[in-house]
């Protein structure tokens, strides 16, 4: 008798901590996830752990001034540029309704034999069409059009919740479609960088078909999955992985009931034997925020020949560029070659 008491009383506390658990993911997650993937409630995360991510390390490059310094110079002449009317505000619905907005800069006078390549740029988290100025006088200076994207939820765009990839890559089909159809566009890349890069590598594995004006994608510091990376900037941000994971189960959870989708589901790694354009990558060795074995599978995962991946030493995230200039665009321009 005594045995099934003690029995019935640790069923109990099991139970009761099951459902304290549940409760605390699920409220918790919820929080957090209005407070870092939505727009509407953006004031409404908990400060000590939005300070805690601010300060640590994984978002050292946001605090490199060979990374900052650049961007911030960039912005501010391709916002001179936009002031000037030599950017083209353009827009259109996503299949969901949402109103994007990008900015198309026209190359100078291609030979009359050979048309201008195009290029889609699509940022980062927290960041825009804007941030992207680096890479768009890059491109124009080698004689490409450029199509500078707001991704949803960003920037100019409308839309409150982010999907880290999943629309946002259906959102690129439909920017690939306006360029076929208003710009006549029949050599085009995808240039992605972080979320962006994720973007692209998710539109072209997961669109019913990919048109054969897309010739190639660059994914520059492309996570392999968004809930790997999730996990682990929770766990240096609360020093506890079962926390981690438990607020990331309770994030996720949220996204489902607000977008139909998963984290899970933003993993380019899961399909991207599906892609099938080549690939030409870009990462960092000292990336702390996705760490190179995190993506290195990705690297040869039955790709399409002509891929191409390129790790800079030192180079943080996002850093790839800025640690490597003169060999970051010479790829692209070989990669160009060989896949136009």
């Amino acid at each position: 008798m005594l045995y099934l008491t003690v029995l019935k009383v640790a069923l109990f506390l099991l139970c009761a901590g099951a459902a304290g658990w549940l409760v605390f993911s699920l409220a918790a997650g919820f929080v957090l996830y209005c407070s870092s993937f939505t727009t509407d409630f953006a004031g409404l995360g908990p400060n000590g752990l939005t300070k805690a991510e601010g300060q640590s390390p994984l978002y050292a490059h946001t605090k490199d001034p060979r990374i900052m310094n650049p961007i911030n110079e960039g912005k501010e002449r391709w916002q001179k540029r936009r002031d000037a009317g030599l950017l083209e505000p353009v827009s259109l619905a996503s299949r969901d309704g949402i109103a994007l907005a990008a900015f198309f800069w026209q190359a100078e006078q291609a030979s009359e034999s050979e048309q201008a390549p195009t290029v889609i740029l699509a940022h980062g988290m927290m960041d825009s069409s804007v941030g992207m100025g680096y890479l768009a006088e890059e491109y124009h200076a080698m004689g490409w059009n450029v199509l500078s994207v707001d991704l949803r939820a960003h920037g100019e765009s409308a839309g409150n919740r982010r999907t880290m990839g999943i629309r946002e890559g259906e959102d690129l089909g439909s920017w690939v479609s306006l360029l076929e159809s208003r710009f006549g566009a029949r050599c085009i890349f995808l240039h992605g960088v972080s979320m962006g890069a994720a973007s692209a590598l998710l539109y072209a594995a997961l669109a019913p078909e990919v048109p054969r004006s897309v010739r190639g994608i660059i994914a520059d510091s492309a996570y392999a999955s968004h809930l790997e990376v999730f996990i682990r900037l929770l766990g240096f941000a609360v020093g506890n992985r079962f926390l981690a994971v438990s607020l990331a189960f309770g994030a996720s959870l949220s996204s489902f009931v607000f977008t139909g989708i998963r984290f899970g589901r933003a993993a380019p790694a899961r399909y991207l034997s599906r892609v099938p354009v080549p690939i030409l990558f870009f990462h960092g060795q000292s990336d702390a925020l996705v760490p190179i074995g995190m993506v290195r599978p990705m690297f040869s995962d039955s790709l399409k020949p002509g891929s191409e991946s390129v790790v800079i030493p030192e180079a943080p995230h996002i850093g790839p560029y800025f640690f490597a200039r003169k060999l970051y665009m010479q790829k692209i321009d070989e990669f160009y070659r060989r896949t136009k």
